[in-house]
């Protein structure tokens, strides 16, 4: 059978199973579980876990595009929960204030957008060490008329 171009996507050697989509209200709080399949022990690892404010645009009605490298935006780092690290699991906290600083708050018809991101890093040291992203997506606010302070 002859070789793929060395340009081919045809095989990706990390897989997963994609993006994650996480819906919440304005000043609601969550928790949120996570199990790890591939690992059965995190003893010794680092999760960390952020939500970086989106471009959101008022009344646009649209998806987020992530904000320019080059300008500001509100990253917020999330509390991790693991009562047992000799299990495989762990739950991140999403904050009723989560979006309270972000420049456009959502609307009736206009949820706002963030980007998520969870790493697991072990330890191990310098090239031993491995640091995974198995969550990345959106985090979608709605609106939420129990924070309407009008």
């Amino acid at each position: 059978m002859p070789r793929s171009a060395i340009r081919s996507s045809g095989k990706d050697l990390i897989t997963d199973d994609g993006a994650v989509l996480i819906s919440i209200a304005k000043g609601e709080q969550i928790q949120i579980g996570f199990a790890l399949s591939w690992m059965t022990d995190l003893t010794g690892c680092t999760i960390t876990a952020k939500v970086v404010e989106g471009a959101n645009v008022p009344s646009d009605g649209r998806d987020a595009p992530l904000f320019e490298e080059t300008t500001s935006k509100t990253i917020t780092t999330l509390t991790v929960l693991d009562d047992d690290v000799t299990d495989n699991q762990f739950s991140i906290i999403f904050p009723a204030d989560l979006i309270d600083d972000w420049d456009v708050q959502p609307g009736p018809d206009d949820p706002v957008y963030g980007f998520l991101a969870v790493s697991i890093a072990d330890s191990g040291e310098g090239n031993l060490q491995q640091i995974r992203v198995p969550v990345r997506g959106m985090v979608e606010v709605m609106y939420n008329p129990l924070e309407s302070t009008a």
